[in-house]
């Protein structure tokens, strides 16, 4: 709904204090959050011991390692150690992406270092990366676009690796696995239904149809974006439910927990220091602090590293897999000498814009964030907030891909982040990015209050390759991340003309036009002095406003077993290790030309089916066996069954026999002696109730069964077991039998 649709705001004099109220003591909030969530799991679990045994352990509860938990615990007992703690509701709305950028609670709030050839209106040129911390990992803090890359990037993969597995034909299965998909684009073919992740359009998509008509016009079709294509835009999907996030978290890993007998085990807050591997070369345990306390576990399978690009990498250093000469640096026994934190990848973006039009068509905080669309929001998770400001995205080859006979393999993604810049976009913006705030706010001030929007365009498969390295062999001591972003000519000139045709989408289309759709007169600070919309201007700009899309990859890069370059083979084993292995993003050869959230969600899922299937022939003799123990139990309980059945007829038989057989006449007898009378050595009523008990005793009738009778039953019973002489005795205490026998 746009705002020329809106109904007048009842508590519009009040909303936006509201709305200010609230984003300013986020901090605050998510502070007392994470100390009350850190509590309340530290009193929970005050009983669990150190030194348990599972069959695999997982590190890392984010897009990968949520996946695996869930998938492995269906048949094996698994330990998940996460060092966050769990989603937090604010981060379950789509509008408050951006807000949820770089808290310490729920981010790591990685820095690289200094960049020499970009993030020049970054604080010391280091750029911010976040990822997620808590279980779900950054599925929880991400701008939910559901983007798996280009076909070709996977058949790359497949090349690289020598392993057809990895093509995209045949990683199909497991994209489909993760999906419950709710699309136009719905065919069996390429999309899943019934799966973990709700994929769907949120209720509110601004402007996002003007922005594909838009590139329309510029050759670029809609296409769906997620199955085979070459170039096009759309509208992005997301994963989501009720109108909120939906990720790793609610899709994996709470419904393994709440599994009946889950054999899930989680450790929130647990922060892993050290694989243990043997003297033999094989992973056996995790040496992790928890709550303030040195643990221990093992694993009678294997260790699974799923911590991320930037972690994953640090973990292997720590525990002997990595650069020979870097781990002896460092003192660190070298168990494996293999490329670890190489190859590193990402993708750098500028964030084009500002772009005015003139009609409000964008999405404006202080203007749609209305008491009434709060309201429809929790009520119905309907209305602007499902929206996390990116709205539309789109895929194109550049020139230099076309001249290398790539032009259906694209290079740039366009991401349309349809929000206006509001009066507090600007701080919002530089806490999340890590760029200068004071830049910011002088660039952007003239569109304040404005129907206003800015393009993302992204470097889909750059050149640039960095490294992670440590700088202390203190797992709390943050690694050392060089991307080296914009090193080489390639990466920036094709960057320069993804920036020159998103104005073009802008400027030069009837679709805006119509609208008057135009790119801002205002030249970036720093770079007033180069030709404005010249190259030279558009270096100044990617350079200095440069941004990652929190895209990390390769630092434990999968390849064949006999390449330098691999860290792990394509099973995702770590090469010169048994028993470990790497599931992430870290594994990503290339990185693919879209987002990574979804791709790494797919290796979650691939790598989960391949341990599956190394253990499969032994799980199943293990569950033939427990199903045979499980028959032979169910073979002997049904005997015993049969037994009493056979037993309960044959009495119910002889019970109709006797009452039918006709009494003989009554003898007249002495009445009998005392009972009391000690002398006697034959007391009718104790003789005859040892009689009775032995023979009802003998006929297999329980307590149970003989209370079920009615009393005329009873009475019937009794007189068939007593034979004719007793008749009389019977005339003076039978009526009270019932109460004799208890």
């Amino acid at each position: 709904m746009s705002a020329l649709a809106m109904p007048v705001d009842p508590l519009g004099f009040a909303t936006p204090h509201v709305v200010a109220t609230v984003l300013a003591s986020l901090s605050l909030y998510l502070h007392r959050w994470g100390e009350y969530v850190k509590f309340t799991d530290r009193v929970s679990t005050f009983w669990d011991q150190e030194g348990e045994q599972f069959d695999f352990i997982v590190v890392g509860g984010g897009s990968a390692g949520g996946v695996l938990a869930n998938r492995l615990s269906i048949h094996y007992r698994v330990l998940l150690l996460e060092a966050g703690g769990r989603i937090n509701p604010l981060q379950t709305i789509p509008a408050f992406s951006l807000m949820m950028l770089n808290y310490p609670e729920i981010d790591w709030k990685h820095k690289t270092v200094p960049q020499k050839h970009s993030c020049f209106g970054l604080p010391n040129n280091k750029s911010h990366w976040s990822q997620g911390k808590g279980l779900g990992g950054t599925s929880n803090i991400n701008f939910l676009i559901q983007s798996r890359g280009h076909p070709k990037d996977f058949d790359n993969w497949a090349n690289l690796t020598g392993d057809t597995s990895w093509s995209y034909e045949n990683l199909l299965p497991y994209f489909r696995m993760s999906e419950d998909y709710h699309g136009p684009w719905d065919n069996a073919r390429t999309h899943g239904k019934g799966g973990p992740i709700r994929v769907a359009l949120p209720e509110y998509t601004g402007m996002a149809d003007v922005y594909v008509k838009a590139a329309g016009e510029l050759g670029y079709p809609r296409q769906d974006l997620n199955g085979y294509y070459t170039e096009g835009f759309d509208t992005i999907f997301y994963p989501i439910k009720n109108g909120r996030r939906f990720g790793v978290y609610g899709a994996y890993i709470e419904s393994a927990i709440k599994r009946p007998d889950t054999k899930l085990t989680v450790r929130r807050f647990a922060h892993a220091k050290k694989v243990l591997i043997n003297e033999l070369g094989v992973a056996y345990g995790i040496e992790y602090d928890w709550h303030g306390a040195q643990m221990v576990a093992y694993s009678a399978k294997e260790v699974i590293i799923s911590a991320g690009a930037m972690m994953s990498p640090q973990l292997l250093m720590l525990s002997g897999i990595g650069p020979k000469e870097h781990l002896e640096f460092y003192g660190i026994p070298v168990v494996s000498d293999r490329p670890v934190g190489k190859n590193l990848q990402d993708h750098i973006s500028a964030y084009l814009g500002p772009f005015f039009v003139d009609q409000p068509i964008s999405f404006s905080i202080e203007r749609d964030v209305t008491s009434i669309n709060v309201a429809n929001f929790a009520a119905q998770g309907t209305g602007v907030l499902t929206t996390s400001g990116t709205q539309a995205m789109g895929f194109f080859s550049s020139t230099h891909a076309k001249e290398r006979g790539e032009g259906d393999w694209p290079d740039i993604q366009f991401i349309l982040a349809g929000v206006a810049i509001g009066k507090n976009f600007a701080t919002d913006f530089a806490r999340g990015f890590g760029v200068k705030k004071k830049l910011l706010e002088k660039y952007w001030d003239h569109a304040v209050g404005t129907d206003s929007f800015l393009q993302i365009v992204s470097l889909g498969r750059p050149k640039a390759r960095g490294d992670i390295k440590l700088q202390s062999i203190d797992p709390y001591t943050p690694a050392l991340i060089d991307p080296k972003y914009l090193d080489n000519k390639h990466d920036l000139d094709i960057l320069v003309e993804a920036v020159k045709k998103g104005v073009e989408l802008v400027e030069e289309t009837k679709t805006f036009k119509r609208i008057n759709g135009r790119f801002t007169d205002q030249a970036w600070p720093g770079c007033e002095h180069l030709p404005f919309k010249s190259d030279a201007y558009y270096e100044c700009y990617v350079t200095h406003f440069s941004v990652t899309l929190h895209h990390i990859v390769g630092s434990c890069s999968m390849g064949a077993v006999n390449s330098p370059d691999a860290v792990v083979d394509t099973q995702l084993r770590v090469i010169g290790v048994d028993r470990l292995r790497v599931i992430d993003a870290s594994v990503m050869p290339v990185v693919v030309v879209g987002n990574t959230n979804v791709p790494t969600i797919m290796i979650g899922e691939k790598g989960a089916d391949m341990i599956l299937k190394d253990y499969e022939e032994e799980r199943l003799a293990i569950e033939e066996a427990r199903r045979q123990v499980e028959e032979e139990a169910r073979r002997k309980a049904a005997e015993e069954e049969a037994k009493k059945v056979a037993a309960q007829a044959q009495l119910e038989q002889e019970l109709l026999k006797r009452s039918t057989t006709p009494s003989p006449p009554t003898e007249v007898t002495q009445p009998p002696d005392d009972p009391d009378d000690p002398d006697d050595p034959e007391d009718p009523e104790d003789t005859d109730r040892t009689l009775l008990t032995a023979e009802i005793l003998g006929m297999n009738v329980t307590s149970k069964s003989f209370y079920s009778l009615s009393i005329e039953e009873q009475d019937k019973m009794f007189l068939s077991i007593y034979s004719a002489s007793q008749t009389r005795y019977y005339n003076s205490v039978g009526r009270n039998f019932t109460g004799k026998l208890l």
